[in-house]
């Protein structure tokens, strides 16, 4: 329930933003007082979850989002980005990587849609971001071939409406669940899998193939396989996906894969999971909130282009149209 709850105030304030600003926040942040891009959709929230004194601590002396120290106000968890059934979080997470940095975690995650691709590359932003004295200069280019520059209502600098969301608000999640995890691990919920054999080349992946590592609720490493450095939900305010988002293929609480290990991995399946008996809370941007069985229909996972422009109704199912706005489905959950 209290998961449930926190979901809908999450809904409520990116309303209460869209109200403000006749947008939704965008992943990677810009504006007249930018410290830093990689600042994500969390971040810009934080006012309208009356969190304000923590944005202007934040912004006093911050520099970028994976550089906090222990003292540092981005250490303070958000009560309303927890859930309770999350055995870690109110720890710290230890990121790894080469700063070697602990976060503040979530386990509410933006849903990306049903692409594949570029699930973590700043080069194909579908807008050209020029700076300008101390804000940016946005204008809108031709649009390139990454899936989720079309399918999702977040990415990098994309200022989305709800008069985008053709699919109706009460057919289109906008957020789910995950559980954080910490540097080097090798659980199912909570870290993600390098492994390159899930992208064949040619702009196909296959989703069945990070089904397949799965042994019991740890990873089956092997050749092949490997530890990504960066755990999920690790560091709330950050813009990576593998931070604050997953994308409607793989079922929840199915592993999670990834085809590079490093943060512009492009390629990657990027699961909701939970710690409730099977499945996952999801927020509809209704602000009603759904629970989402592991068994939820994915039409068999098929194979997915990774590099082309998807349109149309979404392969993935039920699960796979809920994610999309613009699919042009009439499935509900």
């Amino acid at each position: 329930m209290q998961c449930s709850n926190n979901m809908k105030q999450w809904v409520l304030a990116a309303h209460n933003h869209h109200d403000a600003r006749n947008y939704l926040p965008s992943q990677f942040n810009y504006g007249s007082n930018v410290i830093h891009d990689r600042f994500g959709v969390n971040y810009q929230l934080l006012p309208f979850m009356e969190k304000q004194n923590n944005l202007d601590a934040i912004n006093n002396h911050a520099t970028a989002p994976w550089l906090p120290s222990i003292s540092d106000i981005r250490t303070v968890p958000i009560d309303t980005l927890l859930c309770p059934s999350d055995p870690e979080k109110g720890q710290l997470a230890m990121l790894g990587g080469a700063h070697n940095h602990q976060g503040a975690r979530t386990n509410i995650v933006i849903c990306i849609a049903d692409g594949a691709a570029r699930v973590d590359n700043t080069n194909d932003s579908p807008y050209s971001v020029t700076k300008v004295g101390t804000g940016y200069d946005l204008k809108a280019k031709t649009p390139g071939k990454g899936d989720l520059t079309h399918r999702s209502l977040f990415h990098w600098y994309k200022r989305s409406s709800f008069g985008s969301v053709i699919d109706g608000l009460s057919n289109t999640i906008v957020i789910s669940e995950s559980v954080s995890g910490n540097y080097d691990n090798d659980k199912i919920r909570g870290s993600v899998a390098v492994y390159p054999d899930i992208d064949l080349g040619n702009w196909i992946s296959k989703p069945n193939l990070c089904m397949n590592i799965r042994n019991g609720n740890t990873y089956r490493w092997g050749t092949g396989i490997s530890n990504l450095n960066h755990p999920r939900c690790g560091n709330y305010l950050d813009a990576l996906n593998i931070s604050v988002a997953f994308n409607t293929i793989m079922p929840p609480n199915a592993p999670s894969c990834v085809k590079y290990q490093q943060e512009a991995y492009q390629v990657g399946f990027l699961t909701a999971t939970s710690y409730h008996t099977g499945g996952v809370n999801c927020g509809l941007l209704d602000g009603s909130v759904h629970f989402v069985s592991d068994t939820v229909d994915t039409n068999g996972l098929p194979d997915t282009p990774t590099g082309t422009d998807l349109k149309g109704e979404s392969r993935f199912g039920i699960w796979g149209a809920a994610g999309t706005p613009s699919g042009g489905e009439s499935k509900s959950l």
